[in-house]
């Protein structure tokens, strides 16, 4: 059993105005001792502290992230979307292209379908308000 109405806000008044997020006091907090904190990491980390060691390292030298290969994929007689996902996906069964890539552009794809169908939608209730009744 509820004790509130659908629609109806647990907290009416909400926050009042001029009252700060947490987060935003502890960043504004962390901004007016940055440059202190920053020499603190620095220095713990050149007497062999390895976390602080790690923080720096991560800051000047972040961890490089996977990034695909680029795909070549022929796409000519590939008739609408079904057929360009089609060839995607013969392509990823020929060991041509990974299989992770093919599935993304194919979802893609998916996406792409949707919202060319949904414009369609949209030009015909257009077309059809438009006419006298």
């Amino acid at each position: 059993m509820s004790r509130f109405k659908p629609g109806q806000s647990g907290n009416p008044a909400g926050r009042p105005k001029g009252v700060k997020d947490a987060r935003l006091k502890h960043r504004e907090l962390f901004e007016q001792h940055s440059a202190e904190l920053v020499a603190k990491a620095v220095g713990l980390a050149l007497e062999g502290d390895t976390v602080a060691l790690r923080i720096c390292l991560d800051r000047i030298a972040p961890p490089l992230k996977a990034q695909p290969a680029p795909i070549s994929v022929d796409l000519r007689g590939a008739e609408g979307l079904a057929g360009v996902s089609r060839r995607l996906v013969d392509e990823a069964a020929a060991g041509r292209v990974p299989a992770d890539v093919a599935s993304q552009l194919v979802s893609a794809l998916g996406h792409v379908a949707r919202i060319a169908e949904i414009d369609d939608m949209e030009r015909r209730l257009s077309l059809l308000e438009s006419q006298p009744r």
